[in-house]
């Protein structure tokens, strides 16, 4: 329920703020119309409750309780795509709801920055697998003739020696597909815990 605004700046005000709402419930899930029906039903009621001042000091008032979208969203947004992402294994809606997390700060910034970190080591894996037939010289587990051992993509002497050699490729794809597995299953995990 939108209500009818005399001032056009009230209007304009109206607009602004839940176009806000919407960009941030874009990739919300099936209930992203209901819920942008009920904040405008909310912030309606609260603009004819409060008959004291004018439109636009009313509409100023009511969106001010209510808060930033960004504020009291993210963390919802947050939970919905996490939740979303870790049923479905789908990597992009995890990462877009770890986004989230991190911009809702605190705690949740703490746990999205863990898991963003252990994604990227995956990002690695999958790197390395895909590279070492392209970049086979600089891509794998090689031992250096001091005895280090480094994994990677590296620019390497001459006297380094490739370890696992065409392994390379099969064994990054099974840790990085160990790693999505583990990954998704804590944060599902961690996600269902009270």
């Amino acid at each position: 329920m939108i209500p009818t605004f005399t001032d056009p700046a009230a209007n304009r005000l109206w607009k602004d703020y839940f176009a806000r709402v919407n960009r941030l419930l874009t990739h919300s899930g099936a209930d992203r119309k209901e819920l942008l029906t009920d904040l405008e039903a909310h912030v309606a009621d609260s603009l004819i409750a409060n008959a004291q001042g004018t439109e636009m000091e009313r509409l100023q008032s009511a969106l001010a309780r209510l808060g930033q979208p960004e504020e009291y969203l993210r963390p919802l947004l947050a939970d919905d795509l996490i939740d979303r992402g870790t049923r479905t294994y789908a990597p992009l809606t995890i990462i877009h709801g770890l986004f989230h997390a991190v911009l809702a700060g605190s705690r949740r910034a703490t746990i999205a920055c863990g898991f963003s970190l252990g994604y990227l080591c995956l990002a690695i894996f999958v790197a390395i697998a895909v590279l070492k037939p392209v970049w086979r010289d600089h891509v794998g587990v090689f031992q250096g003739e001091n005895g280090t051992i480094r994994a990677g993509i590296f620019s390497l002497s001459g006297s380094d020696h490739d370890m696992l050699g065409w392994w390379t490729t099969p064994i990054a794809l099974l840790l990085a597909a160990l790693v999505y597995v583990g990954l998704t299953k804590s944060l599902r995990a961690l996600r269902h815990q009270p």
